[in-house]
């Protein structure tokens, strides 16, 4: 029967014949790199200039100047879990904690703007939304009417 110190024994063999694989196989590429800058006249600094020219991400083609960077904003969290403390800003998928619950209320942060009232700025483009929405069902029914005609004079004309 085979004892847990002979299987440990066996494992630490093997741990030091996978370190010694390693270390061979990366003196044999850190060989070939040293022969292939020795031959092509390459040092270090040179690759470190190449690298550093292409690191991030090319410019669009008709992408403003590099001194115009895009500002990234961040979102207040609006959510919080009493036990862990995980926050949530509401956008993007739930996360685990409050993903199944049906009255999310009770998870709002105080201060947050679903809390207190709608802004003013809010009130008057919700106003205006209203106003817009309310004024398409008409334009709606008359662009109806006009393909419901035409389709009887074409009837009319065809017979």
């Amino acid at each position: 029967m085979v004892t847990l110190d002979a299987i440990q024994l066996k494992i630490s063999k093997l741990q030091k014949q996978a370190e010694s694989l390693v270390q061979q196989r990366t003196s044999s590429g850190l060989t070939k790199i040293r022969d292939l800058m020795a031959k092509h006249g390459l040092s270090v600094a040179d690759i470190e200039q190449f690298i550093g020219k292409r690191r991030g991400r090319k410019p669009a083609a008709g992408a403003k100047s590099a001194t115009k960077t895009a500002v990234k904003r961040t979102v207040a969290p609006k959510y919080a879990d009493p036990k862990t403390g995980a926050t949530w800003t509401g956008r993007g998928l739930a996360p685990v904690w409050i993903r199944d619950v049906k009255n999310r209320s009770k998870f709002l942060i105080d201060g947050s703007a679903a809390n207190g009232a709608a802004k003013p700025a809010a009130r008057k483009t919700a106003a205006k939304k209203t106003a817009k929405t309310a004024a398409r069902p008409a334009a709606k029914k008359t662009a109806i009417k006009r393909t419901l005609a035409k389709k009887a004079a074409r009837k009319a004309a065809a017979h």
